[in-house]
């Protein structure tokens, strides 16, 4: 005898299950959209201007002036040593004061054990740059990092640099950068990491001004549709609440977005990001309802934190730089 009672269809069933976590969502951001923007931080009369490339793949985008160059990976297409010293002596002759760059998931050359892991997909690599570029296979394999020129190229891997600017004003101004290739594993490449394992917590230093990534935080310019980016990135950002955030990797996720860490932003941030629940939702109610009764006048400046994803090429493989660099003042 059939049963009376119609079994839930699989779809169904993963309907259900995500429901509550839809709905935990869907208010958090509606609570995010109704959250006063509080007064702006007062502006800096010691400004730097800071100049945002990405995801370069080999090209050479003619670049704004500056104080400070930021590269966040991506060099090359292919990864090799003679793609990487065309990048690099384009990079050293632009005139910016400090030029910073760190590798992305293309640049194999730059993570030391590629090599040893996939060895066949570094033959892979070296032959399709060979094809491309003309050179002796044996001259372009036997290159090691070490015979680099970085000329002035300041190289961060999971390492941090202090650097010193005269600002806008004339004074002396110090500016902490943090730079990791880190992204999550998506195929065979660089730098890359299990997406389960966290390799984010407590790595951002105290007094970090500028972090720079490869892969962009979850939910932050990281795709459309499908969110690419790192949950655990996106929540060790909003603890250190660096001044200013610059990555690519995701090409079509290009853009720039302002982030107030405050504590409704950050149980908003805990929400998207999927690793927070109702408690973070009555806290980011509780710190809404208090900034909409509290006088504008009395509510202090929040410091803001600024996204950028600086890709500057579309396409796959057959990359074409469509965008300019962004300038972020800060």
């Amino acid at each position: 005898m059939a049963s009376t009672k119609a079994e839930a269809s699989p779809s169904s069933k993963l309907h259900q299950v995500r429901l509550p976590r839809h709905r935990l969502r869907s208010l958090a951001a509606s609570l995010h959209s109704i959250y006063p923007p509080a007064p702006n931080p007062k502006v800096s009369s010691n400004t730097i201007t800071v100049v945002c490339i990405s995801d370069t793949h080999g090209t050479q985008p003619v670049l704004p002036a500056g104080d400070l160059l930021l590269h966040a990976g991506d060099l090359t297409k292919w990864g090799t040593s003679s793609e990487l010293q065309a990048q690099l002596t384009w990079l050293a002759q632009q005139p910016h004061k400090h030029k910073v760059v760190i590798a992305g998931n293309h640049d194999l050359l730059l993570d030391p054990e590629f090599q040893r892991w996939y060895p066949e997909r570094w033959k892979q690599a070296l032959a399709a740059a060979v094809s491309e570029s003309g050179l002796p296979e044996e001259e372009e394999a036997s290159r090691r990092v070490e015979d680099l020129d970085w000329g002035s190229v300041i190289y961060l891997q999971d390492s941090s640099v202090a650097l010193h600017f005269k600002g806008a004003s004339g004074e002396e101004r110090r500016v902490n950068i943090f730079g990791s290739p880190l992204t999550p594993q998506h195929g065979i490449s660089a730098f890359q990491h299990p997406p389960g394992d966290d390799v984010w917590t407590n790595v951002i230093p105290d007094g970090t001004d500028i972090l720079v990534t490869h892969g962009p935080p979850r939910g932050h310019l990281d795709g459309l549709v499908k969110k690419s980016g790192c949950a655990f990135l996106a929540m060790e950002i909003a603890g250190a609440r660096p001044r200013l955030v610059v990555f690519g990797h995701i090409h079509f996720g290009r853009g720039k977005e302002e982030v107030v860490y405050n504590r409704a932003g950050r149980a908003h941030e805990a929400i998207s990001g999927g690793w927070g629940g109702w408690a973070d939702l009555l806290r980011m109610a509780v710190a809404t309802l208090w900034a909409r009764v509290l006088p504008k006048r009395w509510r202090r400046p929040e410091k803001r934190t600024t996204l950028v994803n600086a890709a500057m090429v579309e396409g796959w493989e057959k990359y074409e730089n469509k965008h300019e660099a962004q300038v972020i003042v800060i």
